[in-house]
């Protein structure tokens, strides 16, 4: 999600931070009937993660995909291959990245929409102990979102496509 004049994101992170708990949760049950490989890939980063950095990437997810449903632009389900392609492309684009940096990954610096990852990663820290996590479980969790961010908006793209 390119940035606009109106920064869907961040009003997006408002109005969910401002639900009641049980239309957060009645929200995340839509999007995992709406999207379950995308929230199946997610569920299955569990063990990668503390349950406040694994909350913060489900509330991640809920939060792009309503931004992107409130800008007008709904949103693909997610398909099998199309998580197979963005995993092989973003670890492609770190490895590549992490060996020019002298083995430092920077996602913000190489991820598709540093804006969007930026507004997200920030809610994350907000929503979890991440900013207290070390390096490596700090560039695992940007790698995560950034990796969801590319689903969602590749996803948020065909149906674009579809539409012209």
């Amino acid at each position: 999600m390119k940035h606009q004049n109106k920064d869907f994101i961040a009003e997006t992170i408002a109005d969910y931070e401002a639900m009641k708990a049980d239309e957060q949760g009645a929200l995340l049950l839509q999007i995992m009937d709406d999207q379950p490989v995308l929230m199946g890939f997610i569920t299955n980063l569990a063990d990668d993660f503390s349950d406040s950095e694994h909350e913060a990437l489900v509330g991640a997810t809920v939060v792009l995909i309503n931004a992107f449903v409130s800008a007008g632009i709904p949103v693909h389900m997610v398909s099998h291959q199309l998580v197979d392609e963005v995993i092989h492309e973003r670890l492609e684009v770190y490895e590549t990245q992490k060996r020019e940096v002298d083995g430092t990954l920077i996602v913000e610096q190489i991820s598709a929409s540093p804006k969007v990852f930026e507004d997200l990663r920030n809610y994350a820290l907000f929503k979890s102990r991440l900013a207290e996590a070390d390096y490596e479980a700090q560039e695992s969790f940007a790698v995560a979102l950034d990796t969801i961010i590319a689903l969602v908006e590749r996803s948020a793209a065909a149906e674009i496509g579809e539409q012209e």
